[in-house]
């Protein structure tokens, strides 16, 4: 990604940074639908350090955002996400391929049970609530810069030794160990960066939707949505992950309004024509790409 395409990001920013501003009878609205947005941006953009970047499918990648919203308060929220990733990383990288995948996936269903059981602590099946406000405007002002501050932690690791080290292992990871990376290492600190934002994303759902329980949020949809929309954008790239969410959360805003009942359909749906048909994710696209190469965004897979 060239400079000038750094500076284009910041450009389209500005004007999403100065929305909240402006008064119009629909405000509050669009605020609240631009934050859900940019929640399913930062959650993508740090799935895809484990699935793009290491080459390592974590479709427990939610847990993290689970745990930050039983955890309230995004300094505790980040420091509970980061410890239980370090926690597990251990016996979950003993696992490789479809093995880890369906691990990680088990692990959502886990944590769904135990907060349903520990009813002292979590509210069980019918949830927490804490003081009920409007803080519409602090939340969507705190979740566009957890969009800015994701893409440029996957830009910074695109141009590191760790993101090089990271790429080696999803390349095969037998030969990167032979030539001396320290690839156990390596993988901790990728799941523990990729828990970091999901983590603080959960304590600011909580603070802003008021209420939570435990489909709320290890929901089976709320699961997969990151690695579908990360698919869809182009895994392995930073601004992948990010256009698959935006493409993929508008296209679902039409389906809910008009066929609800299609929404669950749609997204296995998506993760299924993508795999077939578009393994490489739009952005990886001729028309796409030449035009990303003419704004200066373009990154040249490693």
């Amino acid at each position: 990604m060239k400079p000038r395409g750094l500076a284009l990001l910041v450009v389209l920013l500005l004007p999403l940074a100065l929305l909240p501003s402006l008064h119009f009878s629909a405000r509050d609205y669009v605020l609240q639908v631009l934050t859900e947005m940019f929640v399913f941006m930062v959650l993508a953009q740090s799935y895809d350090i484990m699935g793009g970047t290491l080459g390592y499918i974590n479709l427990g990648h939610i847990v993290f955002f689970g745990l930050g919203a039983y955890a309230f308060g995004m300094a505790i929220s980040l420091a509970s996400g980061m410890a239980f990733a370090l926690l597990i990383s251990y016996p979950f990288f003993r696992l490789r391929g479809a093995y880890f995948a369906l691990a990680t996936f088990g692990l959502v269903k886990l944590m769904e049970n135990v907060t349903n059981n520990l009813e002292p602590l979590t509210g069980g099946s019918s949830g927490l609530k804490i003081l009920a406000a409007n803080r519409t405007v602090p939340v969507y002002y705190t979740s566009l810069i957890l969009v800015a501050g994701a893409l440029a932690v996957a830009w910074l690791v695109s141009r590191s030794r760790l993101g090089l080290a990271m790429k080696s292992i999803r390349e095969d990871e037998a030969v990167a160990r032979d030539f001396g990376v320290p690839t156990g290492w390596v993988k901790v600190q990728a799941l523990v960066l990729s828990a970091a934002f999901p983590a603080v994303l959960g304590g600011l759902f909580t603070w802003y939707i008021n209420f939570i329980n435990p489909a709320e949020v290890f929901g089976l949809r709320i699961a997969l949505e990151p690695v579908a929309m990360a698919m869809l954008g182009g895994s392995g790239l930073v601004l992948g992950p990010a256009l698959g969410a935006v493409v993929l959360y508008l296209a679902e805003q039409y389906v809910v309004v008009r066929f609800h009942s299609l929404q669950g359909t749609m997204l296995g749906g998506v993760i299924l024509l993508v795999g077939l048909l578009m393994p490489g994710g739009l952005i990886r696209l001729r028309p796409l790409e030449t035009l990303l190469q003419w704004l200066g965004l373009h990154e040249e897979d490693a």
